[in-house]
């Protein structure tokens, strides 16, 4: 039975794959973005626009008690985490290169109390061009 959760786990990307360590991350900023820890508010910022991280950040996590100011080379992506205090993000491995996205998370599957679809947040429509 561990075994089959494990595996299942996996799948659905929460756990990394043994050979694989595939991981989900949410991206914050692409190649040319300029993305900023934080505002006077405490807020995340990409080009200047603050983000509203409220619909998907754990509960009780801030979005950073890392500071970082990077603009984001062209081919890469900034990448976090939605638990931010215990995810291994760009904020510690730098940018990630886009060749490396295997492909796009569409759905939280855990806790199963909060199984939900996964969409763009509206905050990221706000983001002017770099």
């Amino acid at each position: 039975v561990g075994e089959a959760v494990k595996s299942f786990f996996e799948f659905v990307g929460v756990l990394p794959d043994d050979s694989e360590g595939y991981l989900i991350k949410r991206v914050i900023g692409l190649g040319g973005d300029h993305v900023v820890c934080c505002d006077d508010d405490g807020a995340i910022t990409v080009n200047g626009q603050p983000l509203d991280e409220s619909d998907y950040l754990k509960p009780g996590n801030s979005p950073s008690m890392t500071e970082f100011d990077v603009e984001v080379p062209e081919g890469h992506l900034w990448v976090m985490g939605d638990h931010r205090a215990d995810s291994g993000d760009s904020r510690y491995h730098q940018t990630f290169s886009e060749d490396e996205v295997v492909g796009k998370a569409f759905a939280r599957v855990w806790p199963i109390s909060r199984w939900d679809g996964l969409g763009r947040p509206a905050s990221f429509d706000e983001i002017p061009e770099p």
